[in-house]
């Protein structure tokens, strides 16, 4: 199998948590396993399906910056490939790009997998001009909306050429290899480099400017398993098309680096960016600072860069606690391939000056021009704050969700020994359709108390918000007349929609914060209502048998809170507002307007979206936990028959077997 894959000459330091993580949940993993055949057919099930719940754990990172900003180079550098994504400016990263690193989900034979976006997404591109088209249609640009579909029908039609009649063919498909090289990678992901004289398969950019997604799965020596770094091209691409593509990516992943320049301030780009992720909780967030190699005395400069971005965060309330890193991702280039010699003049003295600042930390050990610069580039550190949030975060949750199933597996095997093999009382026969009907009683009152406090809570997050947009609404008419009033139309004004984004986010929040206790609670009664059938109907004493309900789900960030709306849009832009809306309607009830249209789709993703989707996943684990414990119940009354005899036909390895998985969950639980 070919593949420009390699071993990376340095180890990829920082990441030592996420390979003791994988360490417990192998733990976990052989546990299971080794406890799969003490029950009936449903425990071997439900044991299958705690272990590919474990086998299919892959948090993602995923990684945000504007163009020149080297996140394409800080993530080649981060998995220890300087050259396998393209990272000079032209041409440029364009669609999403997933690195799957040691995947244990890696579709057979496949190393590579590209989709294409549909014909819908196109269709919507011709007939609006996508995002840019939308927001020139509601403020009433219809000239500027027309010139946007011009330019996407023009963008079509020259895809079209280029690929002939696979243009539709291809639309709503995908390609997949069995090798990675950069070549394809090329092909693919790439802007810029397509020359309209060339033809052939292996063309660069060829299918660039209809290619959604990229997954690309590297086997990486050294590297953690079953992790997922995921290229963004930004949300500055010349129709707004990938700008709801990236906050889809922020929104699935479980840590976002945005990934800024050191050279420059905070640009209007890099706020927008950060307004992007403001939503997401700041343990689940990092800024990395790149391009530090730039700086003249990045010993000084990098302080004052750093407690500028802070006064920036703070004013904007966009994460002000976020860490930040500084780092320089051609630093970690010329570490990777031994080549510090080869850096510009400028970049080693400002690696000499950074390193001057920071000495090696054991003073006993001479460091190589190589090490040095792979200990300050910014790369280690980077690491390991990744592995602290996947551990601290995902991680946690996950060993917790598969720590109770476990439990509650070994839980119904314990029942069983206690029912034949522990006791010389004799127990009832218990009829399994009786016994199903009452675990279906209890599943459905509880799914019912869950639906409508679901429900509640909807209803609740959507009057909210609507409350929070009429508010907004009403305060910004009232600041436009009075500046009419004051100055007329001419002089520029714009009214800041920072204020309405955060009291979005504080209802979106609320509500997680309602759901999940409701399903706390009730996935608690749940638990507590089924070990009182094991006492009811199996006569097993009070208190032997303890379940752990399941943890609800992780409620993912209001990405679409952050997604650009014309009022983001610059002071010239206003102006011409007005121009053309003085001779329509008053300018204060035009502006009412566009506000509510502008911000209308953003509620309706947060309660018609979001929300029920997060209760949908919810009301499934309730489901799921009813589900398995159905199961174990139902396999119990089923061996009351004839199969007593199943705790003496165990062997002591067996028996040791289910000890110490029980003291192994107890562990981990304490």
């Amino acid at each position: 199998m070919q593949s420009s894959v390699m071993k990376p000459s340095i180890a990829p330091e920082g990441l030592d948590g996420l390979k003791s993580l994988w360490t417990t949940f192998g733990e976990l993993r052989a546990a299971v396993t080794g406890i799969a055949d003490l029950g009936g057919p449903e425990i071997a099930e439900e044991a299958n399906r705690i272990v590919s719940k474990i086998d299919s754990f892959e948090p993602t990172v995923t990684l945000i910056g504007q163009i020149k900003a080297g996140k394409t180079a800080l993530v080649n550098a981060m998995i220890g490939q300087t050259d396998l994504l393209p990272s000079d400016v032209n041409p440029w990263t364009s669609v999403v790009t997933s690195l799957h690193l040691n995947s244990r989900n890696r579709p057979e034979g496949t190393q590579a997998l590209f989709r294409f976006f549909d014909e819908e997404e196109w269709d919507r591109l011709v007939s609006t001009g996508g995002r840019l088209g939308e927001l020139a249609q509601r403020a009433g640009f219809d000239a500027e909306q027309d010139a946007v579909r011009d330019q996407v029908l023009a963008m079509r039609e020259k895809s079209r050429v280029r690929l002939g009649r696979k243009f539709e063919l291809l639309l709503g498909t995908s390609h997949t290899y069995d090798m990675v090289t950069r070549d394809l990678i090329d092909r693919y992901v790439c802007y810029g480099g397509w020359d309209d004289g060339e033809e052939g398969e292996a063309s660069k950019g060829r299918y660039a400017d209809i290619t959604k997604l990229a997954n690309l799965y590297l086997d990486l020596p050294g590297y953690p398993t079953g992790l997922c770094l995921r290229d963004t091209p930004g949300v500055n691409d010349t129709f707004m098309m990938r700008e709801q593509i990236t906050l889809n990516s922020i929104r699935d992943s479980r840590l976002c680096v945005v990934v800024l320049s050191a050279h420059q301030a905070l640009s209007t780009m890099d706020m927008a960016l950060l307004r992007l992720v403001a939503a997401v909780d700041a343990r689940e967030l990092v800024i990395f600072v790149n391009r530090i190699d730039e700086l003249d005395d990045p010993a000084n400069q990098i302080g004052e860069i750093a407690a500028n971005f802070r006064r920036t965060l703070k004013k904007h309330d966009v994460a002000p606690d976020v860490p930040i890193l500084f780092g320089s991702a051609l630093w970690a280039q010329a570490a990777l391939d031994n080549s510090i010699d080869e850096l510009p003049a400028p970049s080693r003295l400002a690696l000499l000056n950074w390193a001057a600042a920071n000495p090696c930390p054991d003073e006993t050990d001479r460091e190589s021009p190589q090490e040095r610069a792979w200990r300050l580039c910014g790369v280690p550190d980077l690491h390991g704050l990744i592995a602290t949030c996947i551990v601290t975060g995902p991680g946690e949750a996950m060993k917790r969700e598969a720590r109770d199933a476990l439990s509650n597996l070994v839980t119904s095997i314990e029942a069983s020994d206690i029912r034949f093999g522990l006791s010389d009382v004799s127990f009832p026969t218990v009829d399994s359709a009786v016994l199903e009907a009452r675990i279906d009683e209890i599943g459905a009152d509880m799914a019912a108390t869950l639906a409508n406090a679901n429900r509640f809570a909807v209803d609740t997050m959507g009057e909210r918000l609507k409350k929070s947009q009429a508010m907004f609404c009403d305060r910004a008419v009232e600041a436009l007349q009075s500046h009419i009033d004051a100055y007329g139309t001419e002089k520029a004004w714009q009214y800041n929609p920072a204020g309405l984004r955060m009291m979005l986010r504080t209802a979106y929040k609320t509500f997680c914060s309602d759901v999940e206790r409701e399903a706390e609670e009730i996935y608690d009664r749940a638990a507590r209502r089924i070990e009182g059938i094991y006492t009811e109907m199996f006569g097993i004493d009070p208190g032997r048998v303890v379940l752990r309900p399941p943890a609800p789900a992780h409620a993912p960030p209001p990405t679409g809170v952050g997604k650009t709306i014309a009022l983001d849009l610059n002071v010239s832009w206003w102006r011409k507002w007005w121009q053309g809306v003085r001779r329509k309607e008053p300018t204060a009830e035009r502006y009412a307007t566009l506000i509510v249209e502008e911000t209308d789709s953003i509620l309706d993703e947060l309660s018609t979206e979001m929300g029920p989707e997060l209760c949908r996943e919810n009301e499934a684990i309730l489901a799921t936990f009813v589900d398995a414990q159905r199961a174990n119940l139902l396999s119990l009354a089923n061996a009351t028959a004839g199969d007593q005899g199943r705790q003496g036909d165990r062997t002591d390895e067996k028996i040791e077997a289910l000890r110490a998985t029980r003291d192994l969950v107890d562990a981990m639980a304490a």
